[in-house]
């Protein structure tokens, strides 16, 4: 495995998407962060108004499946659906005799990794460099940045679960603008789910869901019973979706 693992990062590394993806990602949140701090672009109402770290509502965006989507559901599309072209890879790792599971857990893996560099990382820390640049580093106290540290955890969590999911949309469809339609239409429905009442099971389900938790994991006020909720869905869709994959890849035919 770590072979394997070694070989997605080299090639994540020669990825021009995730480079220029990477390079958007911080020039929308310096730009964006910019913007809160300066009062040129206001939000109200979000975790960070509610956690007293309004200096931080540059991330605000970031932390929306509909955006972040259109960044990590591309970087899918270029880093595993085009190894199922007809100049991919992908056959040549399945000849070598390793195993599918291997094959499959290390893309997700650096995928992965990939988009949390993309954002998470990135959005945080761009927002406390520029939030110190600007002479806002009183706001970074003992319980803020423990706020961050533990919020951005939860979140953390829901993302490597709706990772798993855009993996395994990214192996199914077998192509790089299928895999960005799709991923976006995924979450375009799910937003719809969000804003407008269906029917009392799709809602159940949905307030049970990695989505309903994206809305909820970075407010300060979670008590113990949505904790432990949140923690229970993120692991169930983590592993669910995984497993799921795996096996749909190695059942799957590869022309």
């Amino acid at each position: 495995m770590y072979n394997t693992l070694r070989t997605e990062l080299y090639k994540l590394k020669l990825n021009r998407a995730f480079w220029l993806i990477l390079l958007l990602s911080i020039v929308l949140n310096s730009l964006m962060h910019y913007l809160a701090i300066s009062g040129w672009w206001q939000i109200y109402n979000t975790p960070y108004d509610a956690a007293g770290l309004s200096e931080m509502n540059g991330m605000s965006m970031f932390m929306t499946p509909l955006f972040f989507n259109l960044m990590i559901g591309t970087l899918a599309a270029f880093f595993i659906s085009t190894e199922f072209s007809a100049t991919g890879v992908i056959k040549n790792q399945i000849i070598s005799g390793q195993s599918r599971k291997i094959i499959y857990f290390s893309k997700y893996f650096v995928y992965t990794l990939a988009s949390l560099l993309i954002v998470v990382i990135t959005p945080l820390v761009t927002g406390i460099i520029i939030n110190i640049l600007l002479g806002n580093i009183h706001v970074f106290t003992l319980d803020s940045l423990a706020y961050l540290l533990t919020s951005s955890s939860l979140y953390v969590l829901q993302l490597t679960a709706y990772t798993a999911i855009i993996t395994l949309l990214a192996i199914v469809t077998n192509d790089s603008g299928k895999t960005i339609i799709f991923s976006i239409l995924f979450t375009i429905i799910m937003y719809v789910v969000e804003k407008v009442p269906i029917f009392d099971f799709v809602e159940l389900v949905y307030d049970y869901s990695i989505f309903q938790q994206f809305n909820l994991v970075l407010f300060p006020d979670l008590d113990t019973s949505s904790l432990i909720t949140s923690l229970i869905v993120g692991f169930v869709y983590l592993f669910a979706f995984l497993i799921l994959g795996m096996f749909v890849f190695s059942k799957k035919e590869i022309k």
